[in-house]
């Protein structure tokens, strides 16, 4: 993580790094990022994130690593303002990613898409054509990758040399997958966009500005995945967890 990205503030909340930063300033910390000569990792921290950095060292490392780390979750915001006192602006990954696209159309950037099945993705890609007919989309290529074929992938990428590698489903580790090639990338600025190919190819739903601001948008399907109720529990420990930290000064 470079040192002169200072206009963003990064505090620690229940021991996982999340940057708090407003969309403009955001935005201009990644045209900085572009002007580099390292590849810069943008990641989106919501619950499921948090806990999953405060087990796994691996991919606390990728968070702390990354340039920038966007809080997705309602419960994030909350705690922040309830234990740092910090008011943080809040991002729906979705929302982002058509902002980060129009950028990048308005700005003569590259794109590279990689992830996803290669029907969703061929859709996906069509799609973003017809929404930003200006985009320079430098290449594609489907997840689910046979791990002998992924060397060539990343060769075609680093040939190619995108200003913004958006990676989806498909990828063993996921986030994590843009950690391990930082090197191979070399220059620009990554971001795991998990499943937004899906909703650009129209498989799977836009969640409802007002579901995500309730922050409801984990409840969405629960009668195709009921087991999203469990959920639940996990918002519990959670709460019990800002209470002990709060308590005990943690």
């Amino acid at each position: 993580m470079e040192t002169n990205l200072k206009q963003k503030k990064r505090v620690y909340f229940l021991k996982a790094p999340v940057d708090v930063v407003d969309e403009e300033t955001c935005f201009n910390l990644i045209e900085k990022m572009l002007n580099g000569d390292k590849n810069h990792q943008i990641s989106f921290l919501n619950l499921k994130g948090l806990f999953r950095a405060r087990r796994s060292m691996l991919y606390y490392r990728s968070l702390y690593e990354s340039s920038l780390i966007l809080p997705s979750s309602r419960g994030i915001i909350r705690g922040l303002k309830f234990l740092r006192g910090v008011r943080a602006h809040r991002y729906n990954p979705f929302d982002f990613i058509i902002s980060l696209l129009s950028f990048a159309e308005k700005k003569g950037l590259s794109v590279y898409l990689f992830g996803s099945r290669k029907p969703d993705l061929e859709k996906a890609e069509s799609n973003v054509r017809t929404s930003f007919p200006s985009l320079k989309i430098i290449g594609r290529h489907a997840g689910y990758v046979d791990p002998g074929m992924e060397r060539d992938v990343i060769t075609a990428i680093k040939k190619s040399s995108p200003s913004f590698l958006l990676i989806g489903r498909g990828l063993r580790e996921r986030e994590i997958w843009i950690h391990r090639h930082r090197e191979d990338l070399q220059r620009g600025v990554s971001v795991w966009v998990d499943d937004c190919f899906e909703i650009f190819a129209g498989r799977l739903h836009y969640v409802e500005e007002k579901v995500f601001n309730a922050g409801l948008e984990s409840l969405t399907g629960l009668m195709k995945h009921p087991w999203r109720v469990f959920r639940f529990f996990q918002y519990l420990y959670f709460n019990f967890l800002l209470i002990v930290y709060k308590v005990f000064k943690l």
